[in-house]
């Protein structure tokens, strides 16, 4: 008889859903934990006469998913949510860039990456793809709370709080890159803003490190129709031509947005292999419109699901996102049988992991893959009865109903109490903070 597998952790009488390539629910299931790694999945039963563990969480009744993975984000804005509503994009990150400069200061986007990072943890989100000012201090606040990340050096071609673009950056971005490559919870990438915030130099240097060291490359595109106007004056070209003569289209580039798109643009992100972060709250809210997610879907575009910042959400609630993303397309076209809930729900798992370059990593549950997951109760009125675990997924269930968040198998949350940041002190900083920014910009 062979002896029991020796595991750190043990989740069992839980329904498992796996989201593997035969998208199996295991009813009555248990997951093993050695390290960082999945290291067992089954049933129950066999749990017993199979899998040793060192630590026991009885999970009847409660239903275990993949880590949600935040395809696009701006974590430290939440310093400044709720400030800046009700305007279209350009006037907006006017606004923006004016409050970002005298108040994204290190310890200020600090505390608030740390608020987002509680915020997302809190939703069953256990990685995000971040761009924001401070990227450095963004890394480690994230980090340092046991919250995995996608996130590295940035190029804008404009002036602000740790940002900007100089001469000397690209080594720095190097000596960056070179320390950080094996960092368990940070997928390196390289971010420029945006075409129109992007010069020569700049994509140079972008395309010579996203070559050189086989990092994601993450950029805005088509987010509006004033900026795919001023590009194409600038260029001849929409963004998705310019970024696809510049050469950063492929398997390891991640556009946010792409509202505005053509059928041709769609067909060139599908056979390049792009992927795209859709946002559809932030879209709707600022009025740039909806993206062709089924039509990018139906050529063959790997399609994640982001929240863009909280000043343009106004949260960074993964599941209210994915309930928006099913819902918006079906009435936007007048077809109720687009995006249906299963397929919804891999645009936040495992299109997600895929869009981030961890595929293989990330977004199912699945013996070898990382142990990122959340523990679900679904025992409140809102989710009774429970016909399809998918529905509730995509349609019922609601961040409150998280109860245990594991991340590179350490436990960060257990029955909706934080254990890696103190949630209390975080908001009476931010608090504090944002008293500073309404007496200047209120």
């Amino acid at each position: 008889m062979a002896m029991p597998l020796e595991t750190d952790l043990l989740i069992s009488g839980a329904t498992l859903v796996t989201m593997d390539p035969g998208r199996r629910v295991i009813e009555n299931g248990a997951l093993a934990v050695t390290g960082p790694n999945i290291a067992w999945i089954g049933s129950a039963d066999e749990a017993r006469m199979q899998v040793r563990a060192a630590r026991h969480v009885d999970a009847r009744n409660r239903f275990v998913i993949p880590g949600m993975i935040n395809a696009h984000s701006h974590l430290a804005m939440t310093l400044f949510r709720g400030l800046v509503d009700d305007m279209p994009l350009e006037a907006w990150l006017a606004r923006v860039w004016e409050v970002e400069t005298a108040f994204a200061t290190s310890d200020n986007c600090r505390v608030g990456t740390q608020l987002a990072v509680a915020e997302m943890i809190r939703g069953g989100v256990t990685c995000s793809a971040d761009m924001y000012w401070q990227t450095m201090t963004n890394i480690r606040a994230a980090t340092e709370a046991g919250f995995r990340l996608v996130n590295g050096p940035p190029m804008i071609g404009v002036e602000g709080p740790g940002g900007g673009f100089s001469p000397e950056l690209e080594g720095q971005m190097r000596a960056y890159i070179e320390e950080h490559l094996g960092d368990p919870l940070l997928r390196l990438a390289i971010q420029v803003h945006a075409t129109y915030t992007a010069n020569d130099r700049m994509i140079d240097v972008a395309k010579r490190l996203a070559a050189d060291y086989g990092v994601l490359f993450m950029t805005h595109a088509s987010e509006s129709r004033a900026e795919v106007e001023a590009i194409s004056a600038r260029y001849g070209k929409t963004p998705i031509e310019v970024l696809h003569a510049w050469g950063l289209l492929g398997p390891n580039t991640l556009l946010a947005h792409c509202v505005h798109l053509r059928d041709d643009e769609i067909a060139i992100l599908a056979d390049t292999g792009t992927s795209v972060a859709h946002c559809p709250q932030s879209n709707l809210k600022i009025g740039n419109g909806i993206a062709r997610v089924p039509a990018m879907l139906k050529a063959g575009v790997n399609v994640a699901l982001g929240t863009d910042g909280a000043a343009t959400n106004n949260d960074l609630d993964m599941l209210d996102e994915l309930r928006t993303a099913a819902l918006v397309h079906k009435g936007a076209n007048g077809d109720p049988t687009l995006l249906p809930a299963e397929q919804a729900f891999a645009l936040a798992t495992t299109n997600g992991a895929q869009a981030v370059g961890l595929g293989d990593r990330l977004g199912s549950l699945e013996v070898g893959k990382l142990a990122d997951l959340a523990i679900l109760d679904l025992e409140a009125a809102h989710v009774t009865p429970l016909y399809s675990i998918y529905s509730h997924l995509c349609y019922a269930v609601d961040k409150h109903d998280v109860r245990d968040v594991f991340i590179h198998g350490r436990q960060v949350m257990a029955d909706r109490a934080l254990l890696t940041l103190d949630e209390a002190e975080i908001k009476a900083e931010v608090r504090r903070i944002a008293r500073e920014v309404a007496a200047v910009h209120g």
